[in-house]
């Protein structure tokens, strides 16, 4: 859509003000908020976001951002009882919008806010969009009641933004008419400081960056290292992050001398990090750490299991990542680890396709899509 198109598009929907409500702001997605910000402002629209601090368990895992130009609530957090670490969340965000906003939220269940914004969008005060995956990959973790209500919603409201083709996949098998979808392609900012050429790449070394937690499978990388440790003595493993197990990942690092634990790292740091190993080990949960496969060539052993995010849709086997055609256990994971070892080629190969990769998703599209759905609305 050119400009002319755009401003003509704004005119003829008469959009004041985009309002985004978020529970809170991980630091991957404040280069976003900032995008949508610029590109509404272009188009004469007001970008409000709304957002609060998180819960402890997620504020555990990963690093906040409070943005001084959004609007920052006191959230009600309310921890559930049960197997997993579950909140609800109450923003009010229902009591700051205005008639004639359109109002984008997370497609979640927890999120009180949603079933109020929603009675407003049923009575015609507010144009309701849904930002999200299309579905829970992890619905073991949701409350039923909720999940039906969620269910309901799904197909009432005015646009959906989805995260990659999986999501409007996942929309389409239930109901979401095609035209209110518009599939955005998640992805995140990558800023690094240093350049491949700047840190020696060890073809030994393997790592794992993000939260520490059931999802992720730590187990079945450490048991998988410890069985490829008898053919490969030179082979490391760096793990990186934080969260609830975290305690498990100290111990066994303190435990084995090729496993070195840093926590979380940043900056340069990171950077060095991602550019010295020659691939990332996550046979759980796959996410937007695709984007950052793609950023520092080092390509993601992965597994078909069933609770990854929908970018793993960005991931080609033997392309730029290799993925076990089943959720894998000890014995298979392994040998995928070592197939990946043994070849110098084929890492090569899976290296280049993530420097090919790389280029196809940037936030500044993201931002573009969502700007064209609003104004489409």
């Amino acid at each position: 859509m050119s400009e002319a198109d755009k401003s003509q598009a704004t005119n003829q929907a008469g959009i004041k003000r985009v309002v985004f409500v978020q529970k809170f702001v991980p630091h991957y997605r404040l280069p976003l908020f900032e995008n949508l910000r610029e590109q509404f402002a272009q188009q004469g629209i007001e970008f409000v976001l709304i957002y609060g601090p998180p819960d402890a368990y997620e504020g555990s895992k990963i690093r906040m951002e409070y943005p001084e130009w959004g609007h920052r609530v006191k959230s009600l957090i309310i921890p559930l009882p049960g197997k997993f670490t579950r909140y609800l969340y109450w923003q009010g965000s229902p009591f700051k919008v205005r008639r004639g906003d359109v109002v984008i939220v997370e497609h979640a269940s927890k999120l009180l806010d949603n079933y109020l914004l929603f009675a407003l969008q049923q009575i015609g005060w507010i144009s309701m969009c849904y930002f999200g995956h299309g579905k829970n990959f992890q619905s073991h973790r949701e409350i039923g009641l909720a999940r039906k209500l969620k269910q309901l919603m799904v197909r009432r409201v005015a646009r959906w933004f989805a995260y990659t083709e999986i999501s409007r996949q996942a929309l389409l098998e239930q109901e979401v008419p095609d035209e209110r979808i518009v599939v955005v392609n998640n992805t995140l900012t990558v800023t690094r400081k240093l350049e491949e050429s700047e840190v020696q790449r060890h073809k030994s070394r393997f790592v794992y960056i993000g939260g520490l937690y059931d999802d992720k499978r730590l187990d079945l990388i450490f048991q998988s290292m410890q069985n490829l440790q008898a053919e490969h003595p030179e082979l490391e493993l760096v793990v990186a992050g934080t969260g609830p197990d975290q305690a498990m990942v100290e111990s066994f690092a303190s435990k084995h001398d090729w496993c070195n634990y840093v926590g979380s790292v940043f900056g340069e740091d990171r950077d060095r990090l991602l550019l010295s190993a020659s691939a990332m080990v996550v046979p759980g949960a796959v996410g937007l750490v695709a984007i950052d496969s793609f950023h520092y060539a080092i390509p993601i052993i992965t597994t078909r299991c069933d609770n990854h995010g929908p970018e793993v849709a960005y991931l080609e086997n033997g392309d730029n990542a290799l993925i076990l055609d089943s959720k894998g256990d000890v014995e298979s994971y392994t040998s995928l680890l070592r197939q990946f070892l043994e070849s110098a080629e084929l890492s090569e190969q899976l290296r280049e396709g993530c420097r090919r990769s790389a280029n196809r998703y940037t936030i500044q599209d993201t931002a573009s899509k969502i700007v064209d759905g609003v104004l489409g609305l």
